[in-house]
């Protein structure tokens, strides 16, 4: 639905989620499931693992670096800086394989392309792989700012809780504070994520005369059809993105406290290897 709001540029068309909402409209808001479904579980699989990699490794660059650990201690800005360049860092990483999912599945939901199949065929058919990366630059431009600051949101929820309750979150209040931070990006970077969807879908309109960029289209868009146009796909962008967001940095935090929990201690380990060696002594 939001994808459906926000690519269409036909002059006089009353299209609304009232409209789009009617049951004859089922199998049109279906579309790209499939796809979505299959090219989500690697992206997001690659973007967790990616983010706390690159979260580790620049903590432990900052504990290294007297300048550094200095920073961190006096200034405040310093720890939310650190959380929005490493989710930066995995975005860039993960665009690898975001950008092709976000050109297949929003060109499937536009109507550009029938399936998946299709979708493939037609993206390669003229620049081959370089056509599933035609949408690189404005969905890095949408993406980084809104996942960074999605992540550094929930970091700084995180820490407010912890000095509030005076314990680690619950599984419920992780999601909860996961909703909390991707409902205002959302509504920030909502006017970019449009923009991203007219560049991306604009092969759908071949009769139309083609953005030639991000400059160009949020003019063009701002001056043809109005300011109100960038918020046509907030509603169910809210809708879709909250509770997924909650539920996975609930998930995720759930997961990566099980996973340090079954971990076994460096002490545990030497008492082990301590108590091996005596038994083989012993024999």
């Amino acid at each position: 639905m939001k994808t459906l709001l926000q690519s269409n540029r036909q002059s006089g068309s009353n299209i609304s989620i009232m409209s789009l909402a009617k049951p004859e409209n089922a199998k049109m808001l279906t579309r790209g499931v499939g796809a979505q479904l299959m090219l989500s579980i690697p992206h997001g699989a690659v973007n967790f693992a990616t983010l706390e990699y690159v979260r580790k490794k620049m903590s432990n660059a900052v504990s290294r670096s007297e300048w550094a650990s200095e920073k961190q201690q006096n200034s405040a800005a310093f720890g939310p800086l650190l959380d929005f360049c490493s989710s930066a860092i995995a975005t860039v990483c993960c665009s690898v394989i975001s950008t092709p999912q976000m050109m297949i599945v929003d060109n499937i939901m536009a109507g550009t392309y029938e399936n998946f199949p299709k979708a493939i065929m037609g993206l390669s058919k003229d620049k081959g792989i370089l056509g599933f990366y035609g949408g690189w630059w404005p969905g890095l431009v949408g993406k980084i700012p809104s996942y960074a600051l999605t992540w550094t949101l929930f970091q700084q929820l995180k820490q407010a809780q912890l000095r509030i309750m005076q314990r680690p979150p619950k599984d419920i209040e992780n999601s909860m504070m996961g909703c909390m931070a991707s409902a205002i990006s959302v509504t920030v970077m909502i006017p970019m994520d449009t923009i991203k969807t007219r560049l991306v879908t604009q092969l759908n309109y071949p009769d139309l005369v083609p953005y030639k960029g991000i400059i160009d289209a949020a003019n063009r868009i701002a001056k043809e059809e109005g300011i109100k146009t960038f918020y046509r796909g907030l509603p169910p962008r809210l809708l879709s993105v909250v509770p997924m967001i909650g539920i996975q940095f609930g998930v995720y935090e759930f997961m990566k406290k099980t996973m340090i929990d079954r971990r076994p201690s460096r002490e545990m380990i030497l008492m082990e290897s301590n108590k091996l060696e005596e038994v083989m002594m012993e024999v």
